[in-house]
């Protein structure tokens, strides 16, 4: 009686059977919760992207400020020469600088009707680069953290990987062992 109780369960439809089950829970794993976890990656690369994107275009913004800068240190540096366009410009710049950047520092420099001043319009352009490097610096950590909390998501998906593999195996094992049972 406990020999038929033991080939019973050593028939070779249990082993097909539990093979199957291993093979269905491999694919269970490797389809639903890897891909929950690359779906949580995909937004956070994107999010990582948009970051990026930001980034390279306040750093843009940097180097246009500095241009502007240069261009009106050449402008302005021939003093008989600044018409009252050249000023008007001028004074627009600052204004768009100091408005754009949120510099309320300046507002009151910015809006007094001196003449052309080329230490306000240095102070105002470092004020508005350190202005637009602090925001790229704070980026660059936010991004930081969206890296951070993207590791665990990709070492989860290499353990779920690697369990789904190994009762891949051992269904295939189990299945093949049917022919085995029979000789």
């Amino acid at each position: 009686m406990a020999r038929s109780s033991l080939d019973r369960w050593l028939a070779p439809w249990v082993f097909v059977l539990t093979g199957v089950v291993f093979n269905i829970l491999s694919a269970l794993i490797t389809h639903y919760f890897i891909g929950l976890n690359n779906d949580q990656i995909n937004i956070i690369d994107r999010e990582i992207q948009q970051k990026q994107v930001l980034i390279d275009s306040l750093w843009q913004s940097r180097i246009e400020v500095e241009r502007k800068k240069e261009f009106f240190i050449l402008l302005l540096a021939d003093k008989p020469a600044a018409t009252e366009i050249t000023e008007s410009y001028y004074r627009k710049y600052l204004a768009e600088v100091q408005d754009t950047y949120d510099l309320k520092d300046f507002a009151a420099l910015v809006q007094q009707p001196a003449d052309v001043d080329l230490k306000l319009l240095l102070d105002l352009s470092d004020a508005a680069q350190q202005s637009i490097i602090e925001s790229i610096n704070n980026t660059y950590f936010e991004t930081l953290e969206l890296q951070e909390r993207k590791m665990p998501l990709e070492g989860d998906n290499s353990r779920l990987f690697s369990i789904a593999i190994f009762l891949q195996v051992i269904g295939l094992i189990l299945v093949l062992a049917r022919d085995l049972r029979r000789h």
